[in-house]
């Protein structure tokens, strides 16, 4: 199995390197060979994770949408989690050092179980309406 992903971190829809350009090795603790090296973000990082996050939920289409069509979407990520749970369990197994069946049945496999338990919560409780004062009834 071959698997490629970006090093990055996933910030306002893009993939980008930390602020100060600084990185951190993931290691392989089967072997102690590093894996891969990743960004190591700062304050400013989550600063503008944090903004576009923010930002999304207030003027994009999540912010938006209705309970329903938002648990949608979190099946469907439940649904291309299990699509790709051999993958999972391998960049999971290979990383926590875990043998390769209880990443796939409990680490990825209990990961997709909680996405479609939220998902499944998201029409049954519904806030519409709020105060002036910012709390919501």
């Amino acid at each position: 199995m071959d698997i490629s992903f970006p090093h990055q971190m996933y910030i306002n829809g893009k993939f980008v390197d930390s602020v100060s350009g600084r990185t951190y090795q993931t290691i392989d603790p089967s072997n102690e060979k590093p894996i891969c090296s990743v960004p190591k973000a700062n304050a400013q990082d989550i600063d503008m994770a944090v903004k576009a996050a923010q930002a999304a939920f207030e003027d994009g289409e999540w912010g938006r949408m209705s309970a329903r069509d938002r648990g949608k979407l979190l099946y469907r990520l439940a649904d291309l989690m299990e699509e790709h749970k051999e993958e999972l369990a391998t960049i999971e197994s290979i990383d926590s050092g875990a043998v390769y069946t209880l990443a796939l049945k409990t680490h990825v496999g209990m990961s997709i179980d909680v996405w479609r338990y939220f998902a499944g919560w998201t029409d049954k409780i519904e806030v519409t309406s709020r105060l002036s004062h910012g709390f919501a009834v």
